[in-house]
């Protein structure tokens, strides 16, 4: 941003508001296809704490000898938003921002949760516009979404939300939808026997897990059907255990490695299936000499019950671009449709008043070796294997000056949704 403010500093002084009038005027005289057009070509949506970014994914997708690049005339246009903490959904072709901040405990609130909060209103992205603006079409929300989770199911248009138990009011439900056609926040009733456990939400081929992420193992599948969820059984391929297990040695002479819950599900050219699917996630690693990073991963699993056969590190897709980062960096992925995607990492770098942003933008395919899916069945515990073709088509990296960590790409998304691709199903602080 410091490069922005510096460049609307170099325009001319004199005669402003006569230059402002003219180019006023000269907007005015421009077709009126032109946002209709803009909107057309597909634009990487950032949202971070204070701000929205959009960024033509054909600019993105140039790649110079020079892959460290200048932040400043990226960006096509750069949207201070209605309030802070807003993070976006996709519903009914629009998108959305619900307030995800946490708010503090008042002297009425009892055993750590919220009483008597006001529903809080839901924001509508006008991309052509751009501009937020309170949505008429939708109900406000009954509670704030923090640290919570937004699933979109494509096949129905239907959106979960998993609201995490330190934002919402005493005995509220924890589960929420917006179904397709309505505006109306309808209450779930949740898994059984989930305690205290700690839950992500994510979309696999249309159907709606919750996991633990934190405590027991637990997977459960939501039935649209019978609007019911239904607990998987535990087993040594449950897509739960496969998570909790991922942390790998404690001390200095090993690694750390953490793989998060899944992402998005992917659907790639040439794969024939109809029991496993792709999903999408990344591992944190750190160690000797202790630096940290973080790693594109691909996990294979089944969407009828959350067993893992197979999952791949997807080591090129930020090998050679990736700086030291201090702390915590913030990853997305996004789906480009037709087996592509753009993956982005953002964070401070070590030593250093600048950030980061490292785009690389690939392409998945069945690897050739990989043709025999009956072995998927085995029941055998997961096994890393490249089962797919990476192919990077770009790796660049943006350096922005003087941007604060706090205020880093907290979510991303392509607008308008690509032919074939997805919106992002997972929303979390």
């Amino acid at each position: 941003m410091a490069e922005l403010d510096a460049a609307e500093s170099k325009e001319p002084k004199t005669e402003h508001g006569k230059m402002v009038a003219e180019v006023d005027a000269a907007e005015s005289k421009k077709p009126k296809t032109k946002h209709g057009k803009m909107a057309e070509e597909a634009c990487l949506c950032l949202v971070t704490e204070l701000e929205f970014y959009a960024i033509k994914m054909r600019n993105l997708e140039k790649q110079e000898d020079d892959v460290h690049k200048d932040w400043t005339f990226l960006p096509e246009f750069v949207l201070k938003l209605s309030e802070r903490d807003l993070c976006p959904f996709e519903f009914d072709s629009k998108i959305f921002m619900a307030y995800n901040g946490l708010l503090h405990f008042g002297p009425s609130a009892k055993s750590g949760y919220m009483k008597d909060l006001r529903p809080f209103p839901i924001y509508e992205f006008k991309f052509e516009e751009k501009e937020t603006v309170v949505a008429e079409s939708l109900d406000p929300a009954p509670l704030p979404l923090y640290s919570s989770f937004i699933a979109n199911t494509p096949g129905s248009g239907d959106v979960f939300f998993h609201i995490d138990q330190r934002g919402r009011i005493e005995d509220s439900p924890l589960f929420y939808v917006l179904e397709s056609g309505s505006r109306i926040w309808k209450p779930l009733i949740s898994p059984p026997s989930i305690g205290n456990v700690k839950l992500s939400m994510f979309v696999l081929h249309n159907n709606l897990f919750v996991s633990s992420f934190v405590g027991d193992p637990y997977l459960a599948r939501f039935d649209p059907i019978d609007k019911s969820w239904k607990v998987q059984p535990s087993s040594k391929n449950n897509l739960s255990n496969f998570l909790r297990d991922s942390i790998i040695g404690s001390d200095e002479s090993t690694e750390f490695r953490w793989i998060y819950y899944p992402l998005i599900s992917v659907t790639i050219p040439g794969w024939d299936s109809s029991n496993y699917t792709i999903c999408m996630t990344y591992e944190e690693f750190a160690g000797p000499p202790k630096n940290p990073g973080v790693n594109v991963v691909a996990i294979l699993v089944n969407h009828h019950n959350g067993r893992v056969a197979f999952y791949q590190r997807l080591y090129v897709c930020f090998q050679g671009i990736q700086p030291v980062m201090y702390g915590e960096s913030r990853f997305n992925l996004v789906d480009l449709g037709n087996g592509k995607l753009c993956a982005t990492l953002c964070g401070r770098q070590l030593a250093s008043t600048s950030s980061t942003l490292c785009v690389s933008i690939f392409s998945l395919s069945v690897a050739k070796d990989f043709a025999d899916f009956a072995e998927l069945d085995s029941g055998a515990s997961p096994m890393e294997r490249d089962f797919l073709q990476v192919d990077v088509h770009t790796k660049n990296v943006y350096e922005i000056k003087d941007w604060n960590m706090c205020d880093s790409v907290q979510h991303a998304f392509v607008w308008p949704p690509i032919k074939g691709g997805r919106f992002q199903h997972r929303t979390l602080a």
